[in-house]
């Protein structure tokens, strides 16, 4: 047996093992609830027959679907979300074993045999079920798998209220909120990540040929998953109605846009017309209640889909005879072979049979549903004679429909030209609108919050008690956030009614739901309803398994660069995006990726980049070309920002994409995806064309410009050719050495800055250099150079771009001054950076360590404040604080450093000779200038045991 196979029967083994071992625990539990009745309410396979045993699908699925009413109170408290957990991964493993599409994985069985051994532990049943699986488990464990124990998506303790968020500590924020996925479980097929695309497609056909899924197939499943709109819930009512000769609307017409919830809605009458007890439909019984009616007696049914037929073709009828018209399908489905024998004429004629005929087989068949799906795609491709009779037929019928009693006509229609497909499915389209038009009852579609609860039901399993503690906790911390920093977000999200809309759509956040129904709900690829849900899915599969530790699933959060993400973002937009989601928004080597390299930054730990970049393109991607499109400052934070988020970050992050991005524009505060190239590419195109010495010549004119700025230096010389060149310096001077002697490390080891200062410090042109300290030195860091050139080369780019006159002329009046405003952010950050990068201080000292008839050595300070003045100032005040140069010389300390330098033979010395002296030897204390030495001279005179006089001639 190979290895596969081996791994397979061992979780077909573990279920057959689960569903003995659960059988009394859920049985007992739904006894003891509903009574003798229990297993009418207990949930099933499509097919299943309702007093049959429970398999373990049904035990599974009733646990789900029941917990609230029937087993929330059966474990203790701290371990419901982790049993819920087993249950929704014991499903998966039987929905992966009974639809098996791709070979189970080693670790895939690992955790389905874990799950449920753990679940059968925690229901306490019986010892030799438990003792069975855990067998397999070991077996399975034994097979080879090094991956750690399953459960892995189970946490294992206790969780309390708060997270630590992987993406950096936020601040203030004393009691972090719990992360989504430990409040509300998706549902197994979402969790399982194994779902196929069409399982979101509503199919009619399918669910009534017995091939849908049993979240589509089965009346109470259906019903689970289905949010009741104001709009099914009046279609439901009149449908009741009518089947029970209470009143009701014959004829109800169903008329959206692709996507727009018709055959759901045809479904939901399908299941209510095939379900022999409405109170077991989740919200159907209390609609029977409400319109007062009793006895309910299950209808006859017709449905025909219309792309699901072939024109030529036999209409296949199950256990029938062959019918080549619509006339003929119809009434043998609703009255056998007595409702066809009252057809026959037409039906061998292929005409019209009438309206009177139809109202016979309609009594014959008693109360009727009549479901009519895809009638344009049918009509389109029938000959000019069939296709009069197929329209002439459908206004007699729902003309028939009006007159018998208790029939009902379900009808669906699209809603723009564009999709009839054709001349001819236009002029079906135009006269079908006219025929339904006459007798049918208006029906409106999914609207405003009814998509929250719809897209969350399908996706989400019922919260429990704690759940919707945690849950109210959560979204009242994002309520308090907008409220109290109401000047931040958008006006209507401080409302009460944003309130509702957070506990509506709990976990995702309303902002992305708005986004996906209503600007992603508007391109042609994507569907207002099965859209939202596919892509969705997608989402919540993917941060449930990567074990997310968000509060909210908002824009900024979506994980874009994923495979299946990125795929179904893509799909419906212009192909060029698929380069700007690679380059600029999400995944490896993306430019957010790029900003947020250096771990020790906040854009880094908040992952602000990053998030901007995903909420800016979710938010402005299918908008694009469109008047006001974009995503303002509001809308941004509205996007990314979570309760304890440093708000400034995500703007800062924008900003600093904006300045390097190619596809990113900004325009009245409006950012917004591109697939045109910004002039950020033309700039970046200039920027690499400079040569190096270009550069390194525009930053010595930064170096001159700030040599202006003295701070406390007597003189500034700024980038010398030949430091050596510099004139003596009698007063404290600074010497800026330029780009091409850079320093590098934070000592005095050696580098080009250091042999530029010693051969000053030694020369004076071709002489030796006699006052050497006076002279302070400030290099550039070799590693912030590089920053500072390339950031100069931008600042040279957009300077270029505004002065080109030509380009000028092509640009928007808000691209010109646009332009203008990069060209000074990208000029001051340039300023910024060169300021930064000279960050390396060297001067001139003798000490007990210099080296014998060596003249002096070098010392080192560092200029670690960001964001500097300009650096004169900057060098002057790090070396007044360490106390290298000294603004004040007190009269003790001068005679200390005079005395071994006066020789006793001199009787007398000139003031501007001690000045040389101070000037000159670099183990004498660096003084600001000669009034710094006036001021302990004059000190020394006024006290009562002076070392010296002072006399203005001798």
């Amino acid at each position: 047996m190979s290895a596969e196979k081996e791994t397979l029967d061992r979780v077909q083994n573990g279920l057959f093992h689960l569903q003995r071992g659960l059988t009394p625990f859920v049985g007992t539990r739904l006894k003891g609830v509903h009574g003798d009745r229990w297993l009418h309410y207990a949930s099933r396979a499509q097919g299943s027959s309702p007093g049959s045993p429970l398999d373990a699908y049904g035990l599974l699925k009733t646990m789900i679907d029941r917990w609230r009413e029937v087993f929330d109170d059966a474990f203790p408290r701290n371990e419901k979300h982790k049993v819920r957990n087993f249950v929704s991964m014991a499903l998966e493993a039987r929905n992966a074993t009974a639809h098996l599409s791709i070979p189970l994985q080693d670790d895939e069985a690992l955790r389905y045999l874990d799950a449920m051994h753990q679940l059968l532990r925690a229901a306490k049943a019986p010892a030799a079920e438990v003792t069975e699986l855990k067998k397999l488990y070991d077996a399975q464990r034994r097979a080879g798998v090094t991956a750690s124990a399953p459960a892995a998506p189970i946490p294992t303790d206790t969780p309390v209220l708060g997270l630590v968020p992987a993406d950096g500590d936020r601040a203030g924020f004393e009691k972090r909120l719990k992360p989504w996925i430990e409040v509300a479980l998706p549902h197994p097929d979402v969790l399982a990540n194994r779902f196929k695309e069409a399982e979101f497609a509503a199919d009619l056909f399918a669910v009534d040929a017995g091939h849908a899924t049993e979240d589509y197939g089965a009346p109470e499943n259906f019903f689970r998953i289905t949010f009741l709109t104001e709009g099914l819930r009046r279609v439901l009512m009149s449908s009741l109605q009518r089947l029970a000769g209470s009143g009701g609307d014959p004829v109800i017409g169903l008329q959206t846009a692709f996507g727009g919830g018709k055959t759901h809605t045809m479904l939901a009458v399908y299941h209510l017309a095939k379900s022999p007890d409405l109170e077991h439909l989740e919200g159907v019984g209390d609609l029977f209640r409400g319109a007062g009616l009793k006895g309910w007696k299950r209808p006859q049914i017709a449905v025909f889909v219309g792309s699901s037929k072939g024109t030529d073709t036999s209409l296949i009828l199950q256990n029938g005879p062959k019918v080549h018209t619509l006339w003929g399908y119809i009434a043998w489905r609703l009255a056998g072979e007595r409702g066809l024998q009252l057809v026959a004429e037409a039906e061998a004629a292929r005409t019209n049979p009438g309206s009177e005929l139809m109202v016979e087989v309609l009594k014959l068949a008693g109360p009727s549903v009549i479901l009519l799906d895809e009638l344009v795609a049918y009509a389109r491709q029938l000959p000019d004679d069939r296709f009069e009779a197929f329209l002439s037929f459908i206004q007699s019928l729902t003309e028939a429909v009006k007159i018998a009693p208790n029939a009902l006509l379900v009808g669906s229609l699209p809603e723009a030209q564009a999709e009839a497909g054709g001349a001819k499915g236009v002029e079906a389209l135009t006269r079908l609108e006219k025929v339904f038009g006459r007798l049918q009852s208006p029906w409106m579609p999914a609207s405003g919050d009814e998509t929250y609860e719809i897209i969350r039901r399908r996706l989400f399993q019922t919260l429990d008690s704690d759940g919707e503690r945690t849950r109210d906790e959560t979204i009242k911390a994002f309520h308090d956030l907008y409220k109290k920093n109401s000047a931040e977000f958008p006006p209507e999200v401080r409302e009460s009614r944003y309130y509702d809309l957070l506990r509506m759509s709990y976990p995702i956040h309303p902002e992305l739901f708005d986004r996906l129904s209503k600007d992603w709900a508007s391109l042609p690829n994507f569907q207002r309803t099965r859209g939202v849900l596919r892509f969705m899915a997608n989402v919540v599969g993917v941060l449930w398994h990567e074990r997310v530790h968000d509060p909210l699933i908002t824009p900024g959060r979506v994980p874009i660069s994923n495979e299946r993400i990125r795929a179904g973002v893509l799909y419906p937009l212009d192909s060029g995006f698929a380069a700007v989601v690679d380059k600029e928004v999400d995944g490896g080597g993306s430019l957010p990726l790029q900003i947020e390299a250096n771990p020790q930054r906040r854009i880094s730990q908040m992952r602000a980049a990053t998030r901007a970049a995903r909420a800016v393109f979710l938010c402005s991607a299918p908008l694009a070309g469109r008047p006001n499109a974009g995503l303002s400052g509001p809308g941004l934070r509205l996007a990314c920002a979570e309760p304890g988020d440093q708000l400034a970050i995500f703007g800062e992050a924008l900003r600093e994409l904006s300045q390097r991005a190619t596809y990113l524009y900004e325009e009245a505060g409006r950012y917004w995806f591109s697939t045109q190239p910004t002039l950020n590419r033309a700039a970046e195109d200039r920027a690499k064309s400079y040569a190096d010495h270009e550069v390194d010549a525009a930053i010595s004119k930064v170096l001159v410009e700030d040599a202006g700025t003295k701070g406390g230096f007597h003189r500034v010389f700024a980038a010398p050719d030949d430091p050596t060149t510099i004139d003596e310096a009698v007063a404290l001077s600074l010497v800026i050495l330029g780009p091409s002697t850079p320093h590098d490390g934070k000592g005095v080891a050696k580098s080009a800055a250091t042999d530029a200062a010693t051969d000053a410090l030694t020369r004076c042109r071709a002489s030796q250099r006699r006052f050497r300290n006076t002279l302070i030195f400030a290099a550039a860091d070799e590693a912030l150079l590089t920053t500072a050139r390339e950031a100069m080369r931008r600042s040279m780019a957009w300077a270029s771009i505004v002065a080109d006159g030509r380009l000028q002329q092509q640009l928007t009046q808000a691209q010109a001054a646009d332009t203008k405003d990069k060209a000074k952010t990208s000029r001051d950050g340039a300023v910024r950076a060169v300021r930064n990068a000279w960050n390396h201080i060297l001067y001139p000292v003798k000490t007990s360590t210099t080296e014998t008839g060596k003249a002096f050595d070098l010392d080192h300070l560092s200029l670690t404040t960001k964001d500097k003045g300009a650096i004169p100032a900057g060098v002057y005040e790090k070396a007044r604080g360490d106390g290298v140069v000294m603004e004040k010389l007190g009269p003790d300390t001068f005679w200390l450093k005079l005395q071994p330098l006066w020789s006793e033979d001199r009787p007398h010395i000139a003031i501007s000779e001690i000045a040389d002296w101070f000037a000159a030897y670099v183990y004498l204390p660096k003084l600001r200038d000669r009034v710094v030495l006036d001021q302990p001279i004059r000190e020394a005179l006024g006290k009562f045991d002076a070392k010296f006089g002072y006399a203005e001639n001798f």
